[in-house]
């Protein structure tokens, strides 16, 4: 049966690929809010110019679409800049998700939320579902915040943690994976902490779990990660290794001595036990994925 859906954070490496894979295999109506969202001039698409920090036009825009899924894929990433720009931080982090979960209290519509395993300490990594946040950062606090926003507003929600996300972007949007093979690609010299702990996230991966998630009506809290759990300094020399790039360009770094504003969980990452149980959740390796993106 068909639904309504409205996407939020479209242009991300993780709503990118979430749109994508939609308007490929299903009949869902899409509604995205984005000014700089690529038009397709496909069928059952809408592209509105809603700014989604503006919480009455938002909650307007909402009660007129009366959608059946929200799926908010926005958020401020940026960990170290989460320190200096609080404010900015807790609108998109933590006062996005409750507007949205305000919104949708009287309406029958499940609200899809992407979280992430910085919500921990990182003592204990990887971590499931059920185990207690103690965020380090404020990126982390504020992303908690979202959180605990919508689970005490509403029941119909589905929040999906997430970490070391990297993929395919129509937006020029970077990450870890694709830092590492584009330096090493240009022979810079890098060093790479051999810590921080975590499982990369294709976000393909993560897009077919939200489809699986949509066909089950699932509620909750679930863990979207990659199967390689490994340390930054592991992860470039494996990029390395599968691309046929110089391993030499890439020295091992303490931990202690790299200077971030922000702190990071040192054994990170999450655990796919619950996941896997509900939807046949498959991810792919790193080696696998670079494949597709390389």
């Amino acid at each position: 049966m068909s639904k309504k859906i409205l996407i939020l954070g479209a242009t991300g490496k993780v709503g990118e690929a979430v749109c994508k894979k939609l308007k490929a295999r299903t009949n869902h109506y899409l509604y995205i809010l984005s000014a700089k969202y690529e038009k397709s001039f496909m069928p059952n698409v809408e592209i509105m110019d809603v700014d989604i920090t503006d919480k009455k036009l938002l909650k307007k825009t909402i009660s007129e679409i009366k959608p059946d899924i929200i799926i908010n894929a926005a958020a401020y990433t940026n960990v170290d800049g989460c320190e200096d720009n609080k404010k900015e931080a807790m609108a998109l982090n933590a006062e996005l998700p409750e507007t949205l979960a305000k919104s949708i209290q009287f309406l029958d519509c499940k609200l899809i939320h992407f979280s992430t395993d910085y919500i921990f300490d990182g003592k204990n990594g990887p971590y499931p579902e059920d185990a207690v946040p103690n965020p380090l950062s404020f990126y982390g606090k504020s992303k908690l915040a979202g959180e605990n926003n919508i689970r005490s507003t509403i029941e119909n929600f589905l929040i999906l943690r997430t970490n070391i996300v990297y993929g395919n972007s129509s937006y020029g949007k970077n990450d870890f994976i694709r830092w590492i093979y584009e330096s090493l690609k240009e022979g810079k010299q890098l060093n790479i902490i051999t810590g921080q702990i975590g499982n990369p996230t294709f976000s393909d991966d993560i897009a077919e779990a939200v489809l699986r998630f949509i066909e089950r009506d699932s509620r909750g809290v679930y863990n979207l990660a990659g199967t390689d759990l490994m340390n930054r300094y592991e992860i470039a020399l494996l990029i390395a290794e599968i691309c046929s790039l110089d391993k030499s360009l890439i020295s091992p770094l303490n931990p202690v001595k790299l200077e971030q504003k922000a702190i990071r969980p040192e054994v990170g990452g999450l655990t796919n036990i619950k996941t896997l149980k509900e939807i046949d959740y498959s991810p792919g390796s790193l080696a696998e994925n670079l494949k597709n993106i390389i």
